[in-house]
């Protein structure tokens, strides 16, 4: 593997090892929290694996059985009623929101990222989730055997039905996404950290950091030579 130009050449290794094992959510997880060691060294692995098995360890004590529904009750009162897990609307732009360690520390995020955690705890817990590609705003689809629900972690783990993420959408697109199944479409784990990728990118952009651009890029180009299962 070549040495990179501009990013951290650990940050560089350990996000190209989770390659060839993307399609996991532990690969999702090191790959993003590689992402956040660029410009955030000190953020461990570890503490981003204990801190989401405690998250899944407190909904897991208080639910004596494995009924899905009182599982994804409780997983909703842990995150969002007591830890205060929401969008970070005031610093919506700020790089860290798209750090998963900054996100579980701090437990403000954008979209993609409060997916992250969501999905990251529910799969320690069995539930069945995926990410949402919608435009504009990443959401969760949780599968259980009674239903099909669509989740917005940025907004305090509200439950949409289809009509109001069509109309979600359109208010932050413009776009009219009813009948348009693109707009719901499951984010492979490649997409999702390509979007996590693009919005740094973005980011580091409108605040003229060339070196991050540069060093974003490098993972970024990395990721698109990946085939996936």
């Amino acid at each position: 593997m070549k040495s990179p130009a501009h990013c951290n050449d650990c940050v560089y290794q350990l996000f190209s090892e989770q390659l060839s094992c993307l399609d996991s959510d532990e690969g999702l997880m090191i790959a993003a929290v590689a992402v956040s060691q660029h410009v955030q060294p000190n953020n461990s692995l570890a503490e981003v694996n204990t801190r989401l098995d405690n998250l899944a360890d407190q909904v897991r004590l208080r639910v004596r059985s494995k009924n899905e529904l009182a599982l994804l009750s409780h997983l909703h009162e842990v995150l969002f009623v007591e830890e205060g897990f929401r969008g970070s609307r005031d610093g919506y732009y700020e790089a860290t929101n798209s750090f998963l360690p900054a996100v579980l520390r701090q437990r403000r995020g954008i979209p993609i990222t409060l997916c992250l955690v969501y999905k990251l705890v529910a799969g320690r817990l069995g539930l069945k989730v995926e990410g949402v590609n919608a435009p504009g705003h990443f959401l969760i689809r949780v599968y259980t055997k009674q239903d099909v629900m669509l989740v917005d972690p940025f907004n305090g783990g509200r439950l949409l039905s289809d009509s109001d993420a069509c109309n979600l959408i359109e208010q932050i697109t413009g776009y009219s996404a009813v009948g348009d199944e693109r707009c719901f479409q499951a984010a492979t784990n490649k997409q999702w950290l390509a979007r996590l990728l693009a919005n740094l990118l973005h980011v580091y952009s409108m605040q003229g950091c060339s070196a991050e651009v540069a060093a974003m890029s490098e993972l970024y180009d990395l990721l698109k030579n990946v085939r996936l299962r």
